[in-house]
């Protein structure tokens, strides 16, 4: 594949790049090109993979922005508040500087994000409107509200010279939406008269046959499903983005004569900005320090963490380690969500926790709590019958829902479908839409406050200490007559001190033998050769290869 493509021979050509949430779910990131010029559509997150300790979040690599496209970056334009749509600009902005199109909505999530970095007064925010149009250089972009679970979802007309493309971000139809209009299918069936040459399409849900479900129908059955419970403390864990799915918990909790208690610092900033939208005007959402002001029937804690995340308010509730809020025998805990890929492990280990205290979880596998924002294959075939492109190019999803996407856009009667993964460089064209290479993709991890890339040296060590453990050597030598004058070793994860002091003496000799060896007394050359030699002794003794780290003083 050719990974050294010539951009400035292909000005005229309409591309198409994902850096990010093609080959996975999340971490959303587009490129389009025109006449010289890019658009950037969403800068979204990813959750870790298990092989990465410590690192919860990821984010697009972006280095082909940086070092190829950087000064021909007309904006970034943004589909919606979620932060697999959002959730990267604050860690990369500073690596585009370049405006930001958003609605005032997805405006003030982006901006309280990036508050929090210094970043919001170098930022440039130009405020858009769904049904409107905007004009970006040779680039014409109309929003097309779409039905999702957050305010202000918009779908992107993307018009060109060279054709049109209809980018659907995140959506599905639901005839009960609770937050926003149900989708008008009328403008879509216009949208696709209008000759679509491409749909860039969701394919989260591609596997689900029937309808995703309505938020409507599922804000009845939670209303249920806390009156069902009169006499116990409920608990309801989100994602704190749905905020679908929190005006529905109110409308529930009001129903049941009850109060919520909101946790979490993501849901509050949501919180805040549906407030200051006009989205949510309600009197019974408190925070923790009214958690002893109310009987514990009268409250729902609604919280994040539903994806087991160690640092989230679920977790710390579940681990009796939160301040004020405790759980009872009998209590329920409501998972209102889906298990994302990947998640498992972590989600069933805070079951278990639960479970272990006699707390009943709920969650989608035992009862109605959760519909998708994402659509059906059902819902998917409907949009390619309204929209009618030539082109089908699925994304949002890894590579099993891609290749799902493209066999039903087939199916519905599209003529050309493409399957992509990130990195690819596709060419949008009406006699042959084609991949011709590809760019630098990937992803950096976001380990604290500090942006690494995946194979940098600190995650290979945090891995090795987590798989053999470390051993820390300490030598004191006598510069002048030349010999060593102590031995400290220790080995966490290794070897237990009062089992294992045969193998530790053993280390001890083997390191004095070698240094016996060595005629200098270079640090660099003396830690190198002990720490060889220990880690073949170490292979041979107890076949573990662990992080072995020395250090030397002269006295």
């Amino acid at each position: 594949m050719n990974l050294d493509i010539n951009f400035k021979k292909l000005q005229k050509e309409l591309i198409f790049i994902p850096l990010g949430g093609s080959g996975e779910i999340g971490m959303n990131l587009n490129l389009y090109h025109y006449n010289g010029k890019w658009i950037i559509v969403d800068v979204g997150l990813g959750f870790a993979e298990p092989d990465l300790p410590g690192v919860d979040i990821v984010v697009p690599n972006i280095n082909f922005i940086i070092k190829k496209i950087k000064k021909d970056i007309l904006g970034i334009v943004l589909t919606h508040a979620h932060e697999d749509h959002i959730g990267a600009i604050q860690y990369l902005w500073s690596e585009i500087e370049c405006p930001i199109y958003a609605t005032k909505f997805t405006s003030l999530i982006v901006k309280a994000k990036c508050k929090e970095y210094g970043l919001t007064k170098r930022m440039k925010f130009i405020e858009t409107t769904s049904n409107n149009s905007f004009q970006l250089q040779d680039f014409k972009i109309t929003l097309v509200p779409i039905t999702h679970s957050i305010p202000e979802m918009n779908g992107l007309v993307i018009e060109t010279a060279k054709g049109k493309i209809f980018h659907t971000g995140d959506w599905k139809f639901d005839k009960e939406p609770v937050v926003g209009e149900a989708t008008n299918e009328d403008t879509l069936s216009d949208i696709g008269k209008s000759n679509i040459l491409a749909l860039v399409g969701d394919s989260t849900n591609i596997f689900q046959k029937e309808h995703s479900g309505s938020e409507g129908e599922l804000g009845r059955n939670l209303e249920k499903l806390l009156c069902r419970y009169p006499s116990n403390m409920i608990i309801v864990t989100t994602f704190a983005s749905n905020i679908a799915r929190l005006v529905s918990l109110v409308k529930a909790a009001k129903k049941a004569n009850r109060k919520i208690i909101l946790q979490g610092r993501s849901l509050w900033k949501m919180y805040a900005a549906a407030k200051e939208s006009g989205y949510l005007q309600e009197s019974i959402i408190f925070d923790e320090k009214h958690f002893k002001k109310f009987k514990r029937h009268e409250i729902v804690v609604v919280c994040t963490g539903c994806q087991g995340e160690a640092l989230a308010m679920t977790n710390k509730i579940a681990n009796k380690t939160h301040p004020q809020i405790s759980l009872k025998e009998n209590d329920i805990v409501i998972f209102s969500s889906k298990i994302i890929p990947g998640n498992e492990k972590k989600i069933y280990n805070l079951f278990n926790k639960l479970a272990e205290m006699n707390v009943n979880v709920l969650s989608e596998a035992n009862e109605f709590v959760h519909v998708s924002g994402h659509p059906s294959a059902q819902e998917v075939k409907k949009m390619f019958k309204l929209i009618k492109p030539q082109v089908a190019i699925p994304v949002h999803g890894e590579a099993i829902h891609i290749n799902e996407h493209c066999k039903v856009a087939k199916e519905s009667g599209v003529k050309h479908t493409i399957s992509i993964r990130n990195g690819d460089v596709v060419i949008i064209d009406p006699e042959e839409t084609r991949k011709i290479g590809e760019v630098e993709a990937g992803h950096y991890i976001i380990d604290g406050n500090l942006i690494l890339n995946s194979e940098n040296i600190i995650i290979n060590h945090r891995k090795t200490l987590r798989d053999n453990g470390a051993v820390f050597i300490s030598l004191a030598i006598d510069e002048a007559k030349k010999h060593i004058s102590q031995i400290s070793i220790t080995a966490p994860g290794v070897l237990e001190e009062n089992l294992d002091q045969d193998i530790l003496d053993s280390l001890k000799l083997n390191v004095s033998e070698t240094f016996t060896t060595l005629s200098t007394l270079d640090k660099s050359k003396i830690r190198h050769s002990i720490e060889l030699s220990v880690r073949k002794h170490i292979r041979k003794l107890i076949n573990k290869s662990p992080l072995i780290n020395t250090s030397i003083f002269f006295i």
